[in-house]
């Protein structure tokens, strides 16, 4: 290789080599940097969209106790109202419909 008119020595070849392969892997590895950085910043940007769409459970609910409902039935409630005020205990509590049973259901 030729520079200026001149032959360059083998000395002057081996650290022109050394700093194109120092200047590259300097390149690659800024740019794994930068998009290691990228993906921290969405992973955690992705967290914090996923956690603040959940559904929220409501503040004010009362402590139920889970092991027996009282609720007194009349005839004026229907089967399908019923079944209806058993998915939402079910669903409030956090009880599963085949542990929830009603002795008796009053209409206010």
């Amino acid at each position: 290789m030729e520079i200026g008119g001149r032959k360059m020595t083998v000395a002057e070849n081996l650290h022109l080599g050394f700093n194109t392969t120092v200047n590259g892997m300097g390149i690659v590895f800024l740019v794994l940097i930068v998009l290691w950085a990228v993906i921290v910043v969405q992973s955690k940007l992705i967290f914090y969209f996923s956690e603040m769409f959940k559904k929220s459970k409501p503040v004010d609910n009362l402590p139920i106790n889970t092991d027996k409902i009282e609720i007194e039935r009349n005839a004026i409630i229907d089967d399908e109202t019923l079944a209806v005020i058993m998915a939402a205990v079910s669903n409030n509590a956090d009880i599963p419909l085949s542990r929830l049973q009603f002795n008796s259901i009053k209409a206010l």
